[in-house]
C-alpha cells in the first residue's frame, strides 16, 4: 500500500511540474522522417532541386565542319565548336574585295536582327595580311561580329570555299547551304528564317 502511495505521489509531482511548465523527464523518441505528400489531385509532388544548383543542359553535338580553331584578326582565337547547337552565317570574305566591302553593312545589320537565335562568324582569306584584314574591319565597321583570319585557308577549304564574299548556312545538325554573295546581293535575313525554320 505504502508503495502504491508512493507511486502515486511521483506520478501527481510530474503531472503538475508538466502543467508549470517543469522539465520533463527525459524519453527515447523515434527520429521523425520527412516524407512527401501527394498534391490535392493524387499524384506525388515532382522532386525539388536544391537551391543554386541546376541541370546541366544536354551538350550539342559538334558537326564536323565546326571542328576547328582559328586566329581572330584581332589576334585572339576562334573555337568553331563553340557554335554547336546554333544556327550559324559564316561570311567569306577578302580584304581587298570591294563587293564584301560594300555588302559589310547588310552582314552586321543582318547580325543585329537576328539576335542570339542566329550566330554570324566573318571569315577572311583568299590572301592579305592580318592588318590588311583589320583595315577592312575597322573601315567598314564589322567588328560586332567574329572576324576570323584564315591565313592559310584551311577554313575555306573545309567549307569548299572558292570565292570571296560567299555565306555558308550552317544547320545544327551540320549540313551547309552555301549562298553566292559576290554576283548576287542575298537577303541574309530572309535566307536564315527559312532555312533555319525562324
Amino acid at each position: 500500500m505504502r508503495g502504491r502511495a508512493l507511486a502515486l505521489c511521483v506520478a501527481l509531482a510530474t503531472l503538475a511540474l508538466t502543467a508549470c511548465g517543469g522539465e520533463q523527464p527525459a524519453t527515447e523518441t523515434a527520429p521523425q522522417l520527412s516524407t512527401s505528400q501527394p498534391s490535392a489531385s493524387g499524384a506525388a509532388p515532382s522532386p525539388t532541386m536544391t537551391e543554386g544548383t541546376s541541370p546541366d543542359p544536354p551538350a550539342a553535338t559538334v558537326p564536323d565542319v565546326l571542328d576547328f580553331t582559328a586566329q581572330t584578326v584581332d589576334g585572339g582565337t576562334f573555337d568553331g565548336s563553340t557554335l554547336a547547337g546554333t544556327p550559324t552565317v559564316l561570311w567569306f570574305w577578302a580584304p581587298w574585295c570591294p563587293v564584301c566591302k560594300r555588302g559589310a553593312a547588310d552582314v552586321t545589320a543582318a547580325a543585329a536582327e537576328l539576335g542570339d537565335a542566329v550566330a554570324f562568324v566573318g571569315v577572311a582569306g583568299l590572301s592579305g595580311s592580318v592588318e590588311d584584314m583589320q583595315a577592312f574591319v575597322d573601315d567598314t565597321g564589322s567588328g560586332s561580329i567574329p572576324q576570323v583570319a584564315d591565313l592559310d585557308g584551311a577554313v575555306f577549304t573545309m567549307f569548299e570555299v572558292a570565292q570571296q564574299d560567299t555565306f555558308a548556312f550552317v544547320s545544327t545538325d551540320g549540313t551547309v547551304e552555301l549562298v553566292d554573295g559576290y554576283s548576287s546581293d542575298p537577303d541574309l535575313v530572309g535566307i536564315a528564317r527559312e532555312r533555319f525554320g525562324l
